[in-house]
Parts: structure tokens; C-alpha cells; sequence
């Protein structure tokens, strides 16, 4: 009898294994992106069953953001992507602080075949995951915007890897292409209001996923579909933000025109020698482009190092970011600092020298 209870224990004990395995599975490739939208491909943007009827008032914010005027924003890119596993080092709320930071940037992944079809979380999983990162920088007086990064595959079901892959232009510049796309940005319109986001970019670098002719006609197209859900600034955020034919894009009815680089390629020396040049030509091009269309806003949206730079020592790692602020102090309206993510870089900006000269312009130069 006793042997046949510990029999039957044990089987119990391997089938709540197996229960608990599957379980986290399960989770894990949710969050990998393979539960969002089955092995057909179709996901957020496809409306899949059920999603349709889905309210965005079945959620309540859980706070609101500081309410106080902004003169400079001074904050980080993707210090939390969207994922739980994909925060970066300088997500610490209580460096964030001391640093003197206002805002932060995030940007969930979504996936996009030649065939225009897009994998993407459910709305009311965004809804949920959105609710806890606004409370938690919120909380801490820090104001959030969003700008979705679209990465292109033959394969929406494979893990993505590296920067995100821009779309070939024959195939964005295929009519439709973007059409369920646009469906996405409605709803992260819709999210944006909700959760009053400082600011709102339809996508992450469009110039660069889309070409910059699909990319100008496309950003009027979806302009008028984020307003009638938005009440709030409307970002583009030209990814090539040093090359002057950005001259080529049509930015009319944005709020605000936000340009990325980071610092060039070649030796340290060479870098930082060339660099104030290039930031000063991309800040007065940005400008120009920005008055002739009317936008009243310019900031640096995403700037710092990057490829090459990464190598680059300590002290050369302080002299691109001092650039960056020399240039810009008095002229733009806002400086995003690049937070490199730990899996492609390996170098962070926490406890580095960096964040020290980071921090003396957030909290004294600007």
C-alpha cells in the first residue's frame, strides 16, 4: 500500500511538472513573440478573433504624468524596450532621477512579411504591459513617448536578430503594403491618448524602413488616422538624421521633427574630430527642413554611440556625448540619449563616465 501511494505521488508530481513546463513555455514564447499571432502569421494587425470587440476602457491608467511644463526634454531611448527581459541597464528609476531626466522612449517590435502581414502582441496584452511602464516612470516624475519599430521577415515566426531590417523598397513601395500596418497604429493612437504620452511616432526611423519617398507619403497618409485619436504631439523621427536629403520627406502637420545619429565611423581621433561639424550640419539642415514645413519643434531623438564608438575609450565615449550637447544647448528643443542595448553593444551607459557628463548637462548646462 505504501509503495503504491508513493507510485501515485510521483506520477502526480511528474504531471504537475510537465503542467508547469508547458506553462512557462507557453509565457516565454509569448513574450518571445511567437504567441502573438499563431504559426499563420496573422496577428494585432489582422485583428484576430475576439481582439475586435476588445475595450480600452476595460483597463484603468494606474497614474498620470507630471503635469509641470517641459522647456528641454532630457532623457534616454529605449532604456525599456516594451518586454519585461528587454530593459536595459539605465531603466534604474533611481538613476534616471539623479541624472535629472524627464523622459524615456519606448518601442515595441513588430514584425512585417513581404506580403504586408504583421505579427504584433494583442491590444489588450499592449494595454496591460503599457499600464504597469507608464505607472512606473509616471511614479517617478518621468514622461514616456512611444515610436513602434517594424522589423522586416520572410518569417514572422523567427526570433529577430540585430537592429531591425529595413523593408526593400520594391516591396514598400507596393500599393496596400502598409494597410494592416495602419490598422496597428490606429489602436497605438488610441493607446497614446489613454495613456497621455508626451509624444507619439507612427514609426520608429521610417525613412529608413521605407525608403524616403514611401516614407513622406505614407507619414501624410496616416497623420489625419493618429489625430482624430490623438490629442497629443505627433513625433517623426527620421532615423538618417545627418543626410540632407532628408530635404526629400514632407514632415507638414508633425509636431515635432526628431533626428538620430550617433558618432561616425573611423579612429577616436578621426570621430571626434569630425563630429561637431556633423552635428552642427544636421542640426541647422533639421531646422531649415523643419521651418519649411511649418513643424515647430526640432529635438535629437535618438544620438550618441554606437557601432565603431563603442570601442572607443572612456574619455573618447565623454567627448561624443559633450559634442552632442555643445551643439545643440540654446537650439534644440530636446536630447534623447541613445541607451546602446546590452546584446548588440556590450558597453552601457550606467556608472560610466558618460553618465556623469550626461548628468552635468541634465542637471546644470541645459
Amino acid at each position: 500500500m505504501p509503495v503504491r501511494r508513493l507510485v501515485l505521488a510521483f506520477i502526480f508530481i511528474v504531471i504537475v511538472g510537465i503542467a508547469a513546463v508547458l506553462i512557462w513555455q507557453g509565457r516565454f514564447r509569448g513574450q518571445q513573440g511567437e504567441k502573438w499571432g499563431g504559426k499563420s502569421g496573422q496577428g494585432w494587425g489582422q485583428r484576430p478573433g475576439g481582439m475586435e470587440q476588445y475595450s480600452l476602457d476595460t483597463l484603468k491608467p494606474k497614474a498620470k504624468p507630471p503635469s509641470e511644463k517641459v522647456s528641454v526634454y532630457k532623457g534616454f531611448w529605449l532604456p525599456c524596450s516594451f518586454m519585461e527581459d528587454s530593459c536595459q541597464p539605465m531603466n534604474d528609476i533611481k538613476i534616471l532621477r539623479t541624472i535629472g531626466t524627464n523622459i524615456v522612449g519606448i518601442a515595441p517590435n513588430i514584425k512585417i512579411n513581404e506580403k504586408g502581414e504583421i505579427k504584433a502582441f494583442p491590444l489588450d496584452y499592449f494595454d496591460q504591459r503599457l499600464n504597469e511602464i507608464t505607472a512606473r516612470y509616471y511614479q517617478a516624475g518621468i514622461r514616456v513617448f512611444m515610436s513602434p519599430e517594424l522589423d522586416y521577415s520572410t518569417d514572422l515566426n523567427s526570433r529577430s536578430q540585430g537592429a531591425p531590417q529595413p523593408i526593400p523598397k520594391g516591396v514598400a513601395a507596393t500599393p496596400g503594403f502598409m494597410d494592416k500596418y495602419d490598422v496597428l497604429v490606429e489602436d497605438f493612437a488610441r493607446l497614446a491618448e489613454k495613456y497621455q504620452f508626451e509624444f507619439f511616432s507612427p514609426l520608429n526611423e521610417a525613412d529608413m524602413k521605407l525608403g524616403n519617398t514611401v516614407a513622406s507619403s505614407w507619414g501624410q497618409k496616416i497623420l489625419p488616422q493618429i489625430k482624430s485619436n490623438y490629442k497629443g504631439k505627433v513625433l517623426w523621427k527620421v532615423g538618417l538624421g545627418v543626410d540632407p536629403q532628408i530635404q526629400q520627406i514632407n514632415f507638414r502637420g508633425y509636431d515635432i521633427l526628431g533626428i538620430d545619429f550617433t558618432a561616425p565611423g573611423g579612429t577616436e581621433a578621426q570621430s571626434l574630430f569630425s563630429f561637431p561639424s556633423i552635428v552642427k550640419g544636421a542640426i541647422e539642415n533639421a531646422k531649415k527642413v523643419a521651418k519649411r514645413d511649418a513643424v515647430p519643434e526640432v529635438i535629437l531623438a535618438e544620438v550618441g554611440v554606437w557601432g565603431g564608438a563603442l570601442n572607443f575609450s572612456e574619455e573618447g565615449k565623454v567627448g561624443i556625448h559633450r559634442i552632442i550637447f555643445e551643439q545643440g544647448k540654446d537650439i534644440i528643443g530636446g536630447f534623447i540619449i541613445l541607451d546602446p542595448p546590452r546584446d548588440l553593444g556590450g558597453w552601457t551607459l550606467k556608472n560610466s563616465k558618460s553618465q556623469e557628463e550626461i548628468k552635468s548637462w541634465f542637471n546644470l548646462k541645459l
